[in-house]
């Protein structure tokens, strides 16, 4: 296996709970050290969200180019990436939308599953708390969620619509000023330290047998029976199967293999910071996680942490976060919870995301053999993590699957 983050973590500890022999190549010292460091933590047994949520879907491609929107590229970023924007787009359409959805559906919701029984079975103790709502602001955002629960339950099971009232009970201390006309409970959701389970779960695939080579750069791959890698200082090595977790070093990894897709790499970004106290006290912030419709930004609780999260930029990292990303996360706090972080303490994070037009990750084989494949996840990979190891380790060992996963194969992108 190539990759160390929440995804290939929960894929090692898949496999190697079947009794498969695994090793783990990581480029840098730990696990979760990349896009998984500062995700939003929450998780729930629906699709990926805001636009999980019928009625919201159509909201999606303007956070694209929308100024208030959570994803954010000049024009010229914009401009560069037109032809991958453009099969976005098409990918709207709900004929391709419908079956996408269904299957993520199915996925988050094993995922959901999964996490809660690893969590019980291995007594795993990191910061977690229940709950979860994506907030709604305007009347016709109501309106439009209200009538697309009635007619498209089959992709939203579970989700509750909430008056003002009584979101506002789940959340008390959302601001007064915050304009709430309503909000859509999500099921079966929690808000969970993704890389502090990461951490555990490595513990727990190495008690199963797991090898990880940390500091461990793979230069190439290719297919065969066996299929083989060579890191980066010369040495190879063949296995029976190679699977690539590797986030943004899979389109290297992929272009040594002839392997090609149409990946773009993205920088998600989020500021965490201690609760304010006054006499001793935590202030009043949030139980668990809001996300703003719309901006699709995230405010979540991790312990005596809030985190403000997923706001995206194009293209690679830059050497300083922008401050205009900064200020949206840091207003996103403030307006919905005022007063209740220490600024002047909070961390900035930025972390690389791989997304291919579609939004569903891709998971199975890559068409050639011995190369297996479990990325492109996006913002989502706390979320359909632990759904998609289980996914990709009965496609491996040739088990019928529990729902139709075309819509995560590499082929469907060619």
């Amino acid at each position: 296996m190539i990759g160390a983050g929440i995804v290939g973590i929960a894929t090692a500890c898949e496999l190697a709970s079947q009794q498969h022999e695994v090793t783990v190549f990581e480029r840098r010292g730990s696990v979760a050290t990349e896009g998984s460091f500062a995700q939003t933590g929450l998780l729930a047994a629906c699709a990926p969200l805001p636009w999980g949520v019928p009625g919201l879907q159509r909201s999606r491609l303007m956070h694209w180019l929308g100024r208030e929107g959570s994803v954010r590229g000049s024009s010229l970023s914009v401009l560069s990436h037109a032809p991958w924007l453009w099969r976005q787009w098409l990918g709207e359409r709900p004929a391709a939308r419908t079956p996408r959805m269904q299957a993520l559906l199915a996925l988050a919701h094993a995922s959901r599953q999964r996490v809660g029984e690893l969590t019980q079975q291995l007594n795993l103790a990191y910061e977690q708390q229940g709950g979860g709502m994506v907030l709604l602001s305007s009347t016709q955002q109501v309106a439009r969620v209200q009538r697309a629960l009635a007619a498209e339950q089959a992709l939203a099971p579970g989700m509750a619509l909430l008056s003002a009232d009584a979101a506002r009970a789940l959340e008390p201390a959302l601001a007064a000023r915050w304009p709430l006309k309503g909000a859509v409970q999500l099921p079966a959701s929690m808000v969970g330290n993704g890389r502090q389970l990461a951490h555990l779960l490595k513990a727990q695939a190495q008690k199963l047998g797991a090898r990880f080579e940390f500091d461990t750069q793979v230069r190439s791959m290719r297919s065969g029976t066996p299929a083989g890698l060579v890191r980066a200082d010369g040495s190879s090595a063949t296995f029976d199967a190679i699977v690539v977790c590797a986030g943004t070093g899979s389109r290297d990894l992929l272009a040594s293999a002839g392997l090609k897709l149409p990946l773009l790499q993205t920088q998600t970004h989020a500021v965490t910071a201690p609760l304010s106290r006054h006499e001793g006290e935590a202030a009043h912030g949030p139980r668990a996680a809001v996300i703003d419709a719309r901006s699709g930004i995230v405010v979540t609780r991790l312990g005596q942490r809030v985190r403000a999260s997923g706001v995206t930029q194009l293209g690679p990292a830059t050497a300083a976060i922008a401050p205009a990303v900064l200020r949206q996360l840091y207003g996103a706090i403030e307006a919905s919870f005022p007063g209740c972080a220490v600024t002047r303490e909070a961390s900035h994070w930025q972390g690389p995301r791989m997304r291919v037009p579609d939004g569903a990750p891709v998971i199975g084989n890559s068409g050639q053999p011995g190369l297996w494949l479990n990325l492109a996840h996006g913002a989502f990979g706390w979320g359909l993590a632990f759904g998609a190891a289980q996914l990709l380790a009965r496609q491996l060992a040739g088990q019928p699957l529990p729902f139709d996963a075309a819509a995560f194969a590499a082929q469907r992108l060619r």
